[in-house]
């Protein structure tokens, strides 16, 4: 274990996801899930609305080795063999190239080999998931090179995602306006967003829209009117950009959303499992261009 916390911490049994009406039943099929799309790399293993462990640890320059030790330290801090997992799940993207292809290609493996079913998962949904229920969710991840992965989605009460728009690929600028057009509330979640609080905020500002940072919000007390208003522009209009509180991983929201999809039947075979990239690699443009 000793190794593992060099790098990342693992989490042990806890309940998580009940607000989203997921069953905590000893019948629900035991998930193993895996997020190597994102900065933080995490592995969990569930049951139900069951967290009985997760790992979590920071991608390093691309450490893509790690990915077996985690899954090892999670089921064995959850007191589960691989044998026993039922379902997996994994991050199917956007995000990092080399981190989704090797987090595929274990669950792909490990689904093969035991005969399992598996649930890919957008990254995108699974930021937006983090997030609760919100009529209107902007899910953005660093794409590099300064520019976004971001998508319009939607989280009902029971924790459903619904995509508003496709996943794209654009730089700030460019999604700033976008948004300003789709007009209404909107929830900016993810590492993308965050990244971009700043500018997200000045940009709120001039386009007269109600500025809300939802983390610092979080932390108000009563009594504490000060600290919001200083939180929050005075453009007074109606349409309010609230900035999510971040989160660090997102292994357990993939394995919710893994079961949403295992009850409604919309499982696959570990081949059919696929990466969803939104743009091309670095070395597929420089392909492209020699070509």
């Amino acid at each position: 274990m000793s190794n593992l916390r060099s790098e990342s911490e693992t989490t042990r049994p806890r309940d998580a996801h009940a607000d989203a009406g997921l069953t905590a039943s000893p019948d629900a099929p035991l998930i193993l899930s895996l997020d190597t799309a994102t900065e933080v790399r995490s592995v969990a293993v569930v049951r139900g609305a069951r967290v009985l462990a997760c790992t979590r640890g920071r991608v390093l320059r691309e450490n893509s080795a790690r990915v077996l030790h985690d899954v090892e330290e999670a089921l064995t801090a959850s007191g589960v063999k691989l044998a026993e997992v039922e379902l997996f799940a994994a991050a199917t993207g956007p995000g990092s190239f080399t981190g989704l292809r090797s987090g595929l290609a274990t669950v792909k493996a490990f689904a093969s080999t035991l005969n399992r079913r598996v649930v890919g998962v957008p990254t995108l949904h699974a930021i937006a998931y983090a997030c609760g229920a919100a009529a209107r969710v902007v899910a953005c991840l660093p794409a590099g090179r300064g520019e976004l992965f971001a998508q319009l989605l939607s989280v009902d009460d029971a924790g459903a995602v619904r995509e508003l728009s496709a996943p794209s690929h654009l730089s700030p600028s460019a999604l700033f306006e976008k948004a300003a057009n789709w007009g209404g509330d909107l929830k900016w979640a993810g590492t993308g967003a965050h990244a971009q609080a700043g500018a997200l905020r000045e940009f709120a500002v001039e386009k007269g829209i109600r500025w809300r940072d939802g983390e610092a919000q979080g932390t108000v007390e009563s009594g504490a009117e000060d600290e919001v208003s200083a939180v929050e522009s005075d453009a007074g209009g109606e349409v309010s950009w609230t900035l999510a509180p971040p989160s660090e991983s997102y292994a357990e929201e993939i394995a919710a959303l893994g079961l949403m999809s295992y009850h409604k039947g919309d499982t696959s075979a570990a081949e059919d499992l696929q990466a969803l990239y939104v743009r091309l690699s670095d070395a597929e443009l420089n392909e492209r261009c020699r070509a």
